[in-house]
């Protein structure tokens, strides 16, 4: 790579800045049953408008039947990791959300 380099700078071409890393971050939502509607929803509607993207939310069951699981994907840029901690603490009060963790709900042990 570098002699690749230093054939573009003596061609007298400027090498292209690479783009902004990304970073993913994964949180786990716990909730009822019957409200993994309207809590998704809400995911996706609040955390676009704060200019997070949602990559993925998989639902997996929980030990207790009345709950599942969700485990949330965001795409966040560092500059807004201030506004990702924002909606996740609006997410955690909301009243049907049981458990909110970081991490993959396959690491997460439920009491």
């Amino acid at each position: 790579m570098r002699l690749f380099n230093l054939f573009l700078r003596r061609a007298g071409i400027q090498q292209v800045a690479a783009p902004a890393r990304r970073t993913s971050s994964r949180l786990t939502v716990v909730c009822r049953r019957a409200s993994m509607a309207d809590i998704r929803k809400q995911i996706y509607c609040n955390f676009g408008a704060a200019g997070l993207t949602v990559v993925a939310i998989q639902v997996d069951k929980a030990p207790d039947p009345n709950l599942v699981s969700a485990c949330v994907t965001i795409d966040c840029p560092p500059e807004l990791r201030a506004t990702l901690m924002s909606q996740a603490r609006q997410l955690r009060a909301h009243p049907d959300v049981k458990a909110l963790q970081w991490g993959d709900h396959r690491h997460i042990a439920l009491n």
